[in-house]
């Protein structure tokens, strides 16, 4: 037998509550609107249903306005953090590549001139852009890198002094991995800048 045909229809049934808009059962309809109506009440900023004693507190943290002592520009209190660490063009950011702090508004324009200087590159005997060293570290280094990691690695562990092979190669994939997705986020973000400018 199909438990559902075993439960009455009354029981299923829902209602929507006239004061919030959520569906409640229909068995509980009429005790959760006196409730909601006198608890509860609509921001008219976004939408949220509050207590009504907790209002003038959702509204001072959420939707009071903040001037920004940087752009002069005017930000609800909600976004407050994430305009002065990011969207703020004052906002203090560091150069990826000489880790020099520049206005937010500078950094790309700083960042692509910086990213061009080059450094020398011990294994390849040339020099090679800041902006693709990660990439040639990466591409181009790594199998060799491996292998003189292995054979270092078997020594030390011959001697006791290094942790197993395994836990150095996850670790050194960790490293890979924070680094590849530190800089896709960087060329996003310029992109993104970019397009916005």
């Amino acid at each position: 037998m199909d438990s559902a045909a075993a439960v009455p229809d009354s029981a299923l049934a829902s209602s929507t509550c006239a004061h919030c808009t959520r569906e409640i059962p229909s068995s509980n309809i009429a005790l959760h609107s006196a409730h909601c109506a006198r608890n509860l009440q609509k921001c008219e900023h976004c939408g949220d249903m509050v207590p009504r004693k907790h209002m003038e507190e959702h509204y001072d943290e959420k939707h009071a306005l903040v001037n920004c002592s940087g752009c002069k520009e005017t930000i609800e209190h909600e976004l407050w953090d994430l305009h002065k660490r990011i969207q703020c063009p004052q906002s203090m950011l560091t150069c990826q590549y000489c880790k020099f702090e520049l206005p937010a508004i500078d950094i790309f324009e700083h960042q692509d001139v910086c990213g061009n200087r080059t450094e020398y590159c011990q294994p390849c005997k040339k020099d090679i852009r800041l902006r693709e060293w990660i990439g040639h570290e990466i591409l181009l280094h790594a199998k060799t890198n491996v292998a003189a990691e292995s054979s270092s690695a078997r020594t030390m562990l011959e001697k006791e002094e290094r942790a197993p092979v395994e836990q150095q190669e996850q670790q050194r994939n960790q490293l890979l991995l924070t680094i590849a997705i530190t800089v896709i986020a960087v060329l996003i973000g310029s992109i993104l800048f970019q397009k916005k400018g």
